[in-house]
């Protein structure tokens, strides 16, 4: 009867370590333990095993925790995020979990300020301009020019006659420097067409010619140009290349280096402007994935360039001239639970030319 309790009492043994516990604590980047944490375990495939809070001092504790490989995150609204992975094998575990604050640094934040107070003390001098005009002096009334009066008379009021041209010149003036182009409709001007054509044909005669080559035989080219269609024998036929309307080309300059976090990755590099015209409003845009494929964060930055004022009296400064370069810093946040495998980076730009 002995024996087959000590046995009972050892296969219960056996089972009952199956699962085991994971104790620790949390702490900020001070090193001081922060209760009221909440902390949840993920498995390898993004599901949340075990959630819970931290208590006093920054302790917390899981009970049955199969083996397997996991993740501790941690978030506190005051003191940050933090993550760590573990692997239980055949024993408790006992882990030590920092979290982070991520805030925007004092520098930024008074380069922002200084650029957005700029702009509107350039937008409201503008809108002085607009509106200032200069004045006609007031002159004192003169008495009318009686016909018995002497001769020397009219000399005074030839003076006064041209001061008040003067005057109205200086007004005529201000009227004529307000004067600004009207306001078209969009609507109108996708009405109007204009050609693009991609081929340049230079004839044994000197002439070149310019259009989009509809067929090809191998005598003939039949080419739609601004005055209709044009029928060419190729035997006139001097010199044949294709062009490409001028146009904006953003390139990334390099590798852009990563620094790594728990809960985000920091991206900086230069990108470079390789066309042949401006770029507006040049934006890095970041994707992260993990080993499914699937969207693990995303986000974006303008760059800073040149200062531009636009016709829609919009003031920006993320513009890169022909040949002109930039740097960009992006943050791009992790979402909850997911491991990044890899990433990717793109460029958009507009041409407002």
């Amino acid at each position: 009867m002995i024996r087959f309790l000590s046995g009972l009492a050892f296969i219960s043994l056996l089972m009952a370590k199956d699962k085991f516990g994971v104790t620790g604590v949390v702490r900020n980047a001070t090193g001081e333990g922060i209760k009221k944490v909440e902390l949840s375990i993920f498995d390898m495939e993004g599901e949340e095993v075990k959630s819970s809070k931290s208590k006093k001092g920054g302790e917390f504790k899981f009970k049955k925790i199969e083996p397997g490989d996991y993740s501790l995150y941690g978030f506190h609204k005051k003191e940050g995020t933090g993550e760590i992975e573990f692997t239980i094998v055949e024993s408790d575990l006992e882990l030590e979990l920092t979290i982070y604050l991520e805030a925007e640094t004092e520098e930024d934040a008074a380069e922002e300020e200084t650029v957005e107070i700029s702009a509107e003390e350039t937008i409201e001098e503008a809108d002085k301009e607009s509106v200032l005009l200069p004045q006609q002096r007031e002159q004192p009334s003169k008495a009318l020019l009686k016909f018995d009066e002497t001769f020397f008379e009219y000399e005074s009021n030839l003076k006064a006659l041209k001061s008040e041209i003067d005057s109205l010149k200086s007004v005529v003036k201000g009227y004529e420097k307000s004067q600004t182009m009207p306001n078209l409709d969009r609507k109108i001007l996708d009405l109007i067409s204009v050609p693009a054509f991609h081929h340049r044909i230079e004839l044994q005669n000197g002439t070149v010619v310019t259009g989009d080559i509809l067929e090809e035989s191998d005598s003939t080219l039949v080419l739609q140009t601004q005055i209709g269609k044009l029928v060419l024998k190729k035997e006139m036929v001097v010199r044949m290349e294709e062009f490409e309307r001028p146009a904006p080309k953003v390139i990334f300059l390099g590798d852009p280096f990563i620094d790594y976090y728990p809960d985000r990755q920091i991206f900086s590099g230069r990108v470079k402007n390789v066309g042949e015209i401006r770029a507006d409003f040049v934006r890095v845009i970041g994707n992260l994935f993990d080993q499914t494929t699937t969207n693990s964060g995303t986000d974006s930055i303008f760059v800073k360039g040149s200062r531009i004022v636009y016709d829609t009296n919009v003031i920006a400064d993320t513009a890169l001239e022909p040949g002109q370069t930039a740097n960009y810093t992006l943050t791009i946040p992790i979402k909850k639970g997911r491991k990044v495998q890899y990433h990717t980076m793109d460029i958009h730009w507009d041409e407002t030319q």
